[in-house]
């Protein structure tokens, strides 16, 4: 059977970012026009085919080791890639690069979901914990934008940092001065691999965030409970977990 708990239970609410509220994020498909992208940040001295050369290469090269367990406490920066995959760079078209990449690898937070997070403000402590490879200044200005970003007590970002999630070192860092018991963190995100499994690692009650109608068995461990949006948080029915 079911169990229902009042997300008054928890005092804090460890939320990742990409598909549990910002969304569009990640537009690197065969048919992104990156050369477009770059010319907009003022970019001249590379040709089109150098610039969409240079950003799907740097996005393998990433891609790569973001698949691999070795690198989640050594990932590199996108600097780093982008000097690996287009050597003899200067430092002018790398930063335009990077931006292009970072303008490709936001999305956008809907006004719904920046209400949502405004109402959970309301009642409980909000932090941010999130994987971004490109530097966050392009998502600083999104959660600016959206009004959401004086929201969150604390806000890590994993291209600050040699980590990407799973790492417990980047969820450590995002509780870093959280005066509460592990189990009173509600870790909430999209990810079963890399929100809610780091998440279960820390001790921390988890809260997955995916649109599926039930958890499939072999995640049901991972998952104290699900929802099919963040915009349910706010019901105040409270929170459903998953029947065994």
């Amino acid at each position: 059977m079911s169990s229902i708990v009042s997300l008054d239970q928890f005092r804090v609410l460890l939320l990742d970012m990409n598909s549990t509220f910002m969304f569009g994020e990640d537009r690197f498909g065969p048919a992104e026009d990156f050369a477009a992208t770059y010319r907009m940040s003022g970019g001249e001295a590379l040709s089109d085919d150098q610039v969409n050369r240079a950003i799907r290469a740097a996005f393998a090269f990433l891609d790569a080791r973001y698949a691999d367990p070795a690198s989640e406490d050594d990932f590199p920066s996108l600097a780093e890639a982008l000097d690996a995959v287009a050597p003899g760079l200067t430092d002018d078209e790398r930063a335009r690069l990077e931006d292009t990449f970072a303008r490709h690898e936001l999305g956008v937070v809907p006004p719904d979901h920046a209400a949502a997070l405004r109402t959970l403000s309301a009642t409980h402590e909000l932090r941010l914990l999130t994987n971004i490879w490109a530097p966050k200044a392009r998502w600083v200005a999104e959660l600016s934008r959206a009004g959401v970003l004086p929201l969150f007590r604390r806000a890590v970002f994993s291209s600050d940092t040699r980590s990407v999630k799973p790492s417990l070192r980047l969820v450590q860092d995002a509780l870093d001065g959280v005066g509460c018991a592990p189990r009173q963190v509600l870790m909430v995100g999209d990810s079963l691999e890399r929100d809610l499994r780091p998440g279960r690692r820390a001790g921390l009650t988890t809260l997955w965030v995916a649109p599926v109608p039930q958890v499939p068995p072999e995640a049901v461990s991972l998952v104290d409970y699900h929802v099919p949006s963040l915009l349910a948080l706010t019901d105040p029915s409270g929170l459903v977990a998953p029947s065994p």
